[in-house]
């Protein structure tokens, strides 16, 4: 039996993709589904009910990275634990949040994880309730991302980010414009280029533009697109 990984984009808490993957593939208890940011499942109190539904649709594991539109308060009071060598806030029995700049090792390949945009709606928000400052990396969390990146350039085959590698945009019809201060996606752009040079490095996955878009070879928008990592096939549910 093939072991697979499925990848998609930014979900905002809709059910109807996993719905749609659920009717295309016979799914296993042994899949994996990696989510490229605001999946938007914890987001008030209530996240608990969400989670059940996932696991409920989706029998493997569900991993997520946290893009700008996550309860970060929340998900940062959740419990620290490992999961498959890398630090994870478990959500539920089978649902994970994949902290900033950890590795984890999944089927033979090692992804490099980094969450975390700045929203270009903030000032639409209400600071605690649909809007947290943690959202933004800081310069600590991205100083050990980057070390993390350095230290391990030569066993990582893919990188799931949210935000984008700056070069990316300039591809992006309808890009979000870069915020005065806001650094971030060069600082991606410094980390696309250490780990381009690596010969094991295969894909870099980002969400957050609401693409579904082919940049080059190594890097790829993910948004409605669900892809099985390593094939080139995408399931679409819309």
């Amino acid at each position: 039996m093939t072991e697979r990984v499925f990848i998609t984009g930014d979900k905002h808490r809709t059910f109807v993709p996993l719905f749609g993957l659920a009717e295309k593939n016979e799914l296993r208890d042994t899949d994996v589904l990696l989510i490229a940011g605001d999946a938007g499942y914890v987001w008030d109190e209530s996240y608990i009910y969400d989670i059940n539904s996932l696991q409920q649709i989706f029998p493997g594991v569900i991993a997520f990275i946290d893009g700008n539109h996550e309860n970060h308060e929340l998900l940062n009071s959740m419990k620290v634990s490992q999961w498959n060598g890398g630090r994870v806030h478990q959500v539920g029995e089978r649902v994970y949040h994949l902290m900033r700049g950890e590795i984890y090792s999944i089927y033979g390949n090692n992804y490099f994880t980094f969450g975390g945009a700045r929203s270009v709606d903030k000032d639409r928000r209400k600071e605690g309730v649909s809007w947290w400052k943690e959202e933004e990396p800081s310069l600590n969390e991205m100083e050990y991302g980057r070390e993390q990146l350095i230290n391990n350039i030569d066993n990582i085959d893919y990188v799931i980010t949210h935000e984008t590698p700056l070069l990316a945009r300039k591809y992006i019809s309808r890009q979000k414009p870069i915020d005065e201060g806001y650094i971030f996606p060069e600082v991606l752009e410094d980390w696309y280029n250490i780990i381009t040079k690596s010969e094991r490095f295969k894909k870099w996955y980002f969400g957050h533009m609401h693409v579904d878009k082919e940049i080059n070879s190594n890097l790829y928008g993910l948004h409605h697109d669900i892809k099985i990592i390593g094939e080139n096939k995408s399931i679409r549910w819309v």
